[in-house]
């Protein structure tokens, strides 16, 4: 069994090395044909990228032409205010009031205009100049009784048969006793400084009952130039028969410098409520 194998390896080594020599006797084979040659191809060269067409050129913005500036202004030299001249302002007040006294109103009037053109706070002047207005609406006005009004206790009616709206009618109660406010004894005329009495009286007018007023209050008002202001007056607690006028309250006083309205307002009020009213105007 050794030997057979040893003999199968022997016989396929002779077997190879006949092979190659059989092959050592074969031509050679022909060289392989080289492949063309084929020149070298350059790389595309890289083209330049396009240069974009120029901008146009934006125009220069136009602009305003500059306002030029006016060249400062140099201050103005103060002026300086007049000096008063208090000589000057003196004689005119003084012949305002001479103008005055003689009754040369006008005259006086632009003697203290003239004086408070120089000094508008001058007392003097400006006092002068009141006084010559005064005097001024006193040679036209005087003063004048108003039409007296009495109304009863209760005051104005509220309701009133066959008629819808009384108090639009402005209808008051009648008073118990028919009775009447007088005024009177001021002068005509009245200029800055006159003195001036007024009277108050009061009249029965009950004729046909013959009912007496037996007086418990009364009140005075004056208004100067739209100011009210409450006069203290003493008056008579009177009783007065039917068809009697008798003297309630006197008051006395000197005409004011500075008066563009006056009225006197009066009430006389009876134990039964009667008010008894009426007014001095001005005018």
């Amino acid at each position: 069994m050794i030997r057979l194998t040893r003999t199968r390896h022997l016989v396929a080594g002779a077997a190879i090395v006949g092979g190659i020599a059989c092959r050592g006797s074969e031509p050679p084979p022909p060289p392989p044909t080289p492949p063309p040659f084929v020149a070298p191809t350059a790389a595309p060269t890289a083209q330049p990228a396009p240069t974009p067409p120029p901008r146009p050129t934006p125009p220069p913005l136009s602009l305003p032409p500059e306002t030029p500036k006016p060249p400062p202004e140099t201050p103005a030299t103060p002026v300086p205010l007049p000096t008063v001249d208090p000589a000057r302002v003196s004689a005119l007040v003084n012949d305002g009031e001479r103008a005055l006294a003689e009754g040369r109103v006008a005259e006086a009037a632009q003697r203290f205009a003239d004086a408070l053109a120089l000094d508008p706070d001058d007392a003097g002047a400006r006092h002068g100049r009141a006084r010559a207005a005064t005097t001024r609406l006193g040679l036209t006005r005087t003063l004048v009784p108003d039409l007296p009004s009495s109304e009863g206790a209760e005051g104005r009616l509220k309701t009133l048969d066959g008629f819808d709206d009384v108090e639009e009618m402005n209808v008051r109660r009648a008073a118990r006793v028919l009775g009447r406010a007088e005024l009177d004894g001021a002068p005509g005329r009245l200029k800055p400084g006159d003195a001036y009495t007024i009277n108050i009286y009061l009249r029965n007018q009950d004729r046909k009952k013959k009912r007496k007023i037996r007086i418990v209050d009364v009140s005075v008002r004056r208004i100067v130039n739209d100011k009210n202001s409450t006069v203290v007056v003493a008056w008579n607690p009177l009783e007065l028969k039917a068809n009697e006028r008798k003297l309630v309250a006197s008051l006395s006083g000197h005409w004011e410098d500075d008066v563009s309205s006056w009225t006197l307002a009066v009430r006389v009020i009876s134990d039964g409520g009667d008010v008894y009213e009426n007014r001095l105007v001005w005018k």
